[in-house]
This record gives C-alpha cells, sequence and structure tokens, in this order.
C-alpha cells in the first residue's frame, strides 16, 4: 500500500509496514474510513475536527479514533510529515 502525498500545503502522509498489514487485515469499511481521515488530518492538521489529540506524555504522538480502531501517529512539521505508526483495535493500540 505505501501511501505518500505530498500536495503545497499538505503533510505527507505515510503508513508503516505495521500500519500497512493493519489496514489489509481490518474490515474494508472502516480501512476507509481510517484512511479518509488520517487523509482529512493531513490536508489539514490544524483545523481537523475529528476525534484526533496528542498522547499525554509522549512528544509528537498523537492519537485518531475510528469507531473501534486507532491510530497512532507521529507528527512532525519540521519535515511536513504525518507518520502513521500503528493501527490496531481499542484493546491493543497501547501495549
Amino acid at each position: 500500500m505505501n501511501f505518500e502525498f505530498n500536495i503545497t500545503g499538505m503533510l505527507t502522509l505515510r503508513f508503516s509496514k505495521q500500519a500497512d498489514k493493519a489496514l489489509i487485515k481490518m474490515p474494508n469499511g472502516i480501512a476507509l474510513k481510517m484512511v479518509a481521515e488520517l487523509n482529512s488530518i493531513a490536508a489539514s492538521p490544524h483545523t481537523y475536527r475529528g476525534d484526533w489529540k496528542p498522547l499525554q506524555g509522549m512528544k509528537n504522538i498523537w492519537r485518531l479514533r475510528v469507531g473501534d480502531w486507532r491510530a497512532l501517529c507521529e507528527l512532525n512539521n519540521g519535515e511536513l510529515i504525518l507518520l502513521v505508526i500503528k493501527i490496531s483495535s481499542r484493546g491493543n493500540i497501547y501495549l
């Protein structure tokens, strides 16, 4: 899958291997919603209004919630990159 977007004014969206594998294994409808939400964040992270917040005690790591699924992302504004580190169900994401 390895998505990478870089349109002027947008963050580049990259997925780790683990995130790619999780998207393939998860239900198709949820995977499409997750990717759509991540694209929205990459397009405009400062105005995104979904369930997106920084994790306490972790610098530059943010959590996106889509239903019972979570994506952990590293937001690096210096390089304009939104790296999706991990995608998993709620019970497994923080282990």
